[in-house]
């Protein structure tokens, strides 16, 4: 009986240390757990991209045994969906970069470093690499980048014209048609005019939740010059109201993005004009000064909590390489941050794209820290009053306060 339970005991010792062996050789092949499944988030509209962006890298990491499963999330929903519960969340997922900021103060997502971050950083306009950026650290695997521009008639306005806001408000173009036209009250186009007179929201890198000097000198001449636009010629209005006004022969240019290139090419046809966005002197005695924009960065992050952290590295890597950002382009029209897809001719040969382009070079990408979401319901007030001419240029100043105390508010 001893003899016998000895034997049996050798048996389950052997076996333990069979199974124990292949577990090992597993791990060590693969570097991770290699049957965890990847999950990726992506935007309705790029799913079939995706899709063959994951055969790609199947092909070319033939090593790695991960499933790879794609889900519908867009990324204007994948903070609110990931910090719901981080450990359900996707493995890689695509954000707006004005969302970063909450994704790290949540613990949500992995610093990048090493050679990664190495090759984000050689390889990708300044820029958008600022905005994949929190606290000093790099976050974030730029894929795409986006801002506004003008978009203007050519039987109204001539490409001359369109060099200085000065010269397109004094045009005469009759009763009844708008000079130019831009969404001021929305804090994404109106901020416009304040940086372009020199002011600083969240501090000059956009990171200090403590500052804003939209209330010195030169805000209050950014906010004067928007009293006077009404008077002027100009009009506050939307997407969708623009495309009216100028289908009517109502509206001569107009401040928006990309977005809307097909319905204003559409509706101008030969004479679709297209150019970054002028310069402007914001008072007669003031300097013609290039008008900048607010610039929005669509950038992978690898969640925190994910199974394979180095598979799922590797995949936000695929995903933001320079031959899928130049695939983007030609798939979906959405502009390349690598320095070398941009520059790509296939890239620079559209007019609108050249447009974009040369704006971003003016442009300053959206502050990352969770303050800004006190930003934009309090911009959005004192922007369309002051429009629409309801602040008296006595109570300007005081407006202006009151806005940068609820700006800063905690």
């Amino acid at each position: 009986m001893k003899t016998c339970r000895l034997a049996v005991c050798l048996l389950l010792c052997a076996v333990m240390a069979l199974t124990a062996s292949s577990c090992m050789k597993q791990q060590t092949e693969s570097g991770s757990d290699s049957a965890a499944a990847l999950t990726l988030w992506g935007a309705a509209d790029d799913q079939s991209m995706l899709g063959e962006m994951i055969e790609d890298f199947k092909a070319l990491n033939t090593d790695l045994k991960n499933e790879i499963i794609t889900k519908v999330t867009g990324e204007d929903k994948a903070k609110d969906e990931a910090l719901k519960d981080i450990d359900a969340a996707a493995d890689v997922f695509a954000i707006g970069h004005d969302q970063l900021g909450a994704l790290v103060d949540a613990g949500a997502v992995y610093e990048i470093t090493g050679e990664y971050a190495d090759t984000v950083r050689s390889g990708c306009d300044e820029a958008s690499v600022k905005a994949s950026t929190y606290n000093g650290k790099l976050y974030g695997f730029p894929s795409t980048a986006e801002t506004y521009f003008l978009y203007y008639d050519k039987s109204k306005l001539s490409d001359e014209d369109v060099q200085s806001l000065n010269t397109i408000l004094s045009k005469d173009l009759g009763s009844g048609v708008y000079k130019f036209g831009m969404n001021f009250k929305e804090g994404y186009y109106g901020t416009s005019l304040f940086f372009t007179a020199g002011c600083t929201l969240f501090g000059e890198n956009g990171d200090d939740p403590t500052k804003c000097d939209f209330n010195n000198n030169n805000g209050l001449a950014a906010a004067n010059f928007i009293a006077s636009l009404s008077d002027l010629g100009a009009v506050n209005c939307d997407d969708n109201e623009a495309v009216s006004q100028m289908k009517a022969g109502k509206l001569a240019s107009f401040v928006t993005g990309p977005w809307k290139a097909d319905a204003f090419k559409e509706l101008l046809g030969d004479n679709y004009g297209v150019a970054k966005l002028p310069t402007v002197a914001l008072s007669d005695d003031a300097a013609q000064t290039q008008m900048k924009s607010f610039a929005g960065y669509k950038i992978y992050v690898v969640n925190a909590k994910t199974k394979d952290p180095a598979a799922a590295m590797k995949l936000a890597a695929h995903l933001t390489s320079e031959q899928n950002q130049l695939k983007r382009f030609r798939d979906r029209s959405l502009l390349p941050v690598n320095k070398n897809a941009a520059s790509n001719s296939d890239v620079t040969a559209d007019k609108t794209v050249k447009a974009t382009l040369d704006q971003l070079q003016y442009a300053v990408p959206m502050p990352a820290v969770t303050q800004i979401s006190k930003y934009w319901t309090a911009f959005k007030a004192f922007t369309d009053d002051c429009f629409n001419g309801n602040i008296p240029a006595t109570e300007m100043q005081a407006k202006l306060d009151n806005m940068v105390t609820q700006i800063l508010a905690q």
